[in-house]
């Protein structure tokens, strides 16, 4: 089948949209004095949107793409909508995304019983829907909502374009790693000019690339890492494109060190620990004997690592474990049903006050837990664990292979994230969402056969 069986307008249709929507543009530039950045931010989404309708694989990588630059940008263009209702650059990527994929639903609606994890990403979804009936903050939950809609969208675009189009995996996988250079860029920047990140630890210099905290950009690296660890296994690669893989696997490990996030070491440990036992003992040793090197050579990395088990008074850890305390205490009041979705911050400050201080949870499970009660935190881990079931389900259906290996990788990196998650806001991070369940999907694609699947 051809990349262009999924069109859904026309070659001629999508040059006289493209002629309509720029001349539209130019008038509004002309008219209401627009800047030009603005007017070319209008541009470019506009002409994504429409490259989507006519070459839907395309637009979702330049979508995708463009998702991983963009964080740092929200604090330069936003606008207020309402006090916790915010319209920014993410937003309206991930509308564009939810307007994409529903163009895909309608054109596929009759073989959608058949795509995987449809129940268990709809019923956590349509929850977190409903609690905004009963939300202490309707706007973040309506917010909340949409964008866990638009992580959806991104899994099941990437799914429908996988299983439709030939080759379409490999184009997403490569365009993943094309879009991991220009994060890559700032951060070795921030590193040359020492304008990282720092924290209220005391540990400068961290690196955050295009994203807004180092932790978030850690998760994303972390991504990179798991597909460049595929390439460098994956049987029949070239030699020279080998040792270029190796070579942007070593200098986005590197990074991700520097990112100084405890949270992204340990789930690249336990990336590369799982993996290691799996298929290459060897890279075991090698990571233990590297990490035993940093933390005795390095001593930012050798106190990083200490407070975790002789945490200071004023240390993140013991910060984080009174964050859960209180966000344990708040959910024991509204156990069943929480407050809402995307509350986190509303509740934070309706129980600790105002100027508490920093307002995030940093533990996806109990972020659930507290926002959606019982249900909703049952319906997560359902979702997370019928997720890895499929993923489990795939890597048996396949013969020894590269998909067979790539199905491995996504099933240890995603139980990395989950790891990663239990201290940090790794749900919380839709550009890595995206990236991930991307991925995600492109694993599930590759189902051997097709008589076991189901709904869930």
């Amino acid at each position: 089948m051809k990349s262009s069986d999924l069109s859904i307008i026309s070659h001629k249709t999508t040059g006289i949209i493209l002629i309509i929507g720029f001349v539209v543009i130019l008038i509004l530039h002309i008219s209401f004095l627009l800047p030009a950045v603005v007017t070319g931010g209008m541009a470019i989404l506009y002409l994504i949107t429409t490259i989507f309708f006519y070459k839907p694989l395309w637009g979702f990588i330049a979508l995708l793409t463009m998702r991983a630059s963009v964080d740092f940008l929200d604090s330069f263009f936003s606008v207020s909508l309402s006090e916790t209702v915010t319209l920014n650059i993410a937003a309206i990527l991930g509308i564009m995304l939810i307007i994409m994929s529903t163009a895909l639903i309608i054109t596929n609606y009759t073989k959608l019983s058949h795509k995987p994890l449809i129940v268990s990403f709809g019923l956590f979804i349509l929850f977190s829907a409903i609690s905004v009936f009963y939300s202490i903050d309707k706007g973040a939950t309506f917010q909340e909502t949409l964008r866990l809609i638009s992580i959806f969208a991104a899994f099941f675009s990437a799914y429908i374009l996988c299983e439709k189009m030939p080759h379409a995996r490999t184009t997403i996988l490569t365009s993943v790693i094309i879009a991991s250079i220009l994060p890559l860029i700032f951060a070795i920047f921030q590193l040359a000019t020492s304008t990282g990140y720092s924290d209220n630890t005391g540990t400068e210099g961290r690196l955050f690339g295009t994203f807004k905290h180092p932790n978030s950009f850690a998760s994303f690296l972390l991504i990179i890492v798991a597909l460049l660890t595929y390439r460098s296994f994956e049987k029949f690669a070239q030699l020279q494109n080998r040792n270029a893989t190796i070579a942007l696997l070593l200098i986005t490990i590197t990074i991700l060190l520097l990112t100084f996030s405890r949270g992204g070491w340990f789930a690249f440990i336990l990336f590369f620990a799982l993996f290691s036992l799996l298929r290459a003992p060897k890279i075991l040793f090698i990571t233990c004997a590297i990490a035993v090197a940093l933390f005795f050579a390095s001593q930012t990395v050798h106190d990083r690592i200490e407070e975790i088990y002789n945490p200071p008074a004023d240390s993140s850890i013991r910060w984080r474990i009174q964050q859960w305390k209180n966000a344990i205490a708040a959910w024991q009041l509204s156990p069943t049903f929480g407050y809402g979705a995307g509350t986190e911050i509303a509740i934070f400050e309706k129980e600790q006050g105002y100027y508490a201080g920093n307002p995030y949870t940093h533990n996806d499970m109990i972020k659930v837990l507290q926002e959606t009660g019982l249900i909703g935190f049952g319906l997560f881990t359902f979702l997370l664990g019928m997720t890895l079931v499929h993923l489990i389900r795939t890597y048996r259906s396949l013969p020894l292979s590269n998909e067979r290996l790539f199905v491995l990788v996504i099933i240890l990196l995603f139980i990395a994230q989950i790891g990663f998650g239990m201290s940090s806001n790794i749900w919380r991070g839709t550009a890595v969402q995206w990236f991930l369940w991307t991925l995600v999907a492109c694993a599930l694609s590759c189902y051997g056969t097709t008589k076991n699947r189901h709904l869930l």
